[in-house]
């Protein structure tokens, strides 16, 4: 039961750093001062970054987007 709790809060801690990221790349996409290019690049560099602190999602992605 505890194992579970503690997975539950790893999640959410998780889920809620993606969402930050992905709200901060809306962000930078919603840039009208930047190139279009510039604003989608550094929106993937953005998301890039926070999927890598997880290696096992970033090369599980990885591999789906190669199929």
């Amino acid at each position: 039961m505890l194992k579970t709790i503690k997975e539950n809060r790893k999640l959410r801690r998780e889920n809620a750093e993606l969402r930050k990221a992905v709200e901060e790349a809306l962000q930078d996409l919603q840039d009208s001062e930047c190139p279009l290019g510039v604003r989608a690049l550094s929106a993937s560099i953005r998301l890039e970054r926070t999927l890598e602190k997880d290696p096992t999602e970033v090369s599980s992605s990885r591999g789906s987007k190669r199929q």
